[in-house]
């Protein structure tokens, strides 16, 4: 089963969703919070996948999804275990592009629950996998009995067929084993950004050209000679020049900028970054400055990629993984890893030198992916004296 296009039936409805969440509506204020509790309290609902589908069209939800799965990708990752075992993995996995699988898996996040095919094929004896097809949620359902994923056909609902079915899910519980949907934090200001956006529109539309008026100030005007006035003015153009007679003054009416719209859709868009990224925004550079901001935001960042490698991760060493072993009938062990980063930060380390730590200069290469000298080799050194690379008591530590 591969993942089919919308329907022109879904797409009406993607394409009316606006209507449906009131945008643009008096009553914005009053359904502001309703909508979430009635959409993503029921995530089988098709009006709940329209929802989605719409939210990821937005610019900064797809830029702040992309940056969090390009964290967790970059986290190195690999196989360990028993080198037969490995191999095996290695080699029944040779024949797709496992790492955009793994990127493709991430779409758990935004939809709560997100379902792979995994297809097998036979040579030589030996079991490989030919590809693994995502398969939208709308198609499949979970037992209320067992809380196990069964699939959604014509005549009824049907058991998953053995090892073809990958799942993944985000903060899944009993009464909602779909999952959450990582887009129910950003919903409120996704909302008002449209709403800001609508009202943007409108205040551009009506004052694309500046309203003018006449002044008259003494006397009256003949009514007749007031509506042909109106007429006069409405047809003014930039750049055009006109006599009117019978007014003293003809002034424009500046409606003011559009800077506080624009202030609130770029408030918006980082509300919708921090509540996907988890980035910490609330800071700014004056309290801590550029470099410790961004490094904050970057370990932020890198703490909740490292959440989801680790699901991906166990999740993939209990399906996929012990699949292929099983098929194969491997005995020995393999497992997918990444390698979580958990040594200290090189700045931490060479202060700790200068206050007398002991630290082997073979791991000071190694981190610093400098090889070392070997014995009698020339080696070229800036200074014969001591330096201090923290900016304390100086030290030699090569």
């Amino acid at each position: 089963m591969k993942e089919t296009s919308l329907s022109d039936k879904k797409v009406s409805n993607i394409r009316s969703l606006t209507k449906k969440l009131n945008i643009g509506d008096v009553l914005f204020v009053k359904n502001f919070i309703e909508a979430p509790v009635k959409l993503f309290e029921k995530p089988a609902t098709e009006e709940y996948f329209d929802l989605i589908e719409y939210m990821l069209l937005d610019y900064q939800i797809e830029t702040a999804l992309e940056t969090r799965k390009a964290a967790v990708l970059s986290i190195p990752h690999f196989f360990d275990g028993d080198e037969n075992a490995v191999d095996v993995v290695k080699k029944a996995l040779e024949d797709i592009d496992f790492e955009q699988d793994l990127k493709l898996f991430l779409d758990f996040l935004p939809y709560g629950c997100y379902f792979f095919i995994v297809n097998w094929k036979l040579e030589n004896g030996f079991y490989k996998v030919s590809s693994i097809d995502p398969a939208h949620p709308r198609y499949f359902a979970f037992d209320r009995t067992t809380g196990k994923p069964v699939l959604k056909t014509l005549s009824g609902y049907k058991l998953l067929p053995d090892r073809r079915i990958l799942y993944f899910r985000r903060n899944p519980t009993p009464e909602n084993p779909w999952g959450q949907s990582i887009l129910r934090a950003c919903y409120p200001m996704w909302k008002l950004k449209y709403e800001t956006i609508y009202q943007l529109y409108l205040y551009q539309d009506k004052f694309a050209n500046p309203p003018v008026a006449a002044i008259k100030k003494e006397g009256d005007i003949p009514e007749d000679k007031i509506e042909q006035l109106t007429k006069d003015l409405a047809q003014l153009q930039s750049g055009a020049s006109a006599f009117f007679q019978g007014v003293d003054e003809v002034i424009t009416i500046n409606p003011g900028n559009t800077s506080d719209f624009w202030t609130t859709i770029e408030k918006c868009d980082a509300a919708i970054s921090k509540a996907i990224t988890k980035q910490t925004l609330t800071m700014n550079n004056a309290e801590v400055g550029a470099y410790s901001l961004g490094k904050i935001h970057q370990e932020t960042l890198e703490s909740v990629a490292i959440l989801d490698a680790q699901y991906l991760a166990r999740k993939l060493n209990i399906t996929l993984i012990k699949w292929i072993l099983e098929l194969n009938n491997v005995k020995g062990k393999c497992e997918f890893k990444f390698e979580i980063p958990n040594e200290a930060d090189l700045k931490d380390i060479f202060e700790a030198i200068d206050k007398g730590l002991k630290v082997p200069a073979s791991y000071l290469y190694r981190r610093l992916n400098v090889p070392e000298p070997k014995e009698g080799e020339e080696v070229i050194t800036t200074t014969p004296q001591p330096i201090s690379l923290s900016g304390g008591k100086p030290v030699n530590f090569f």
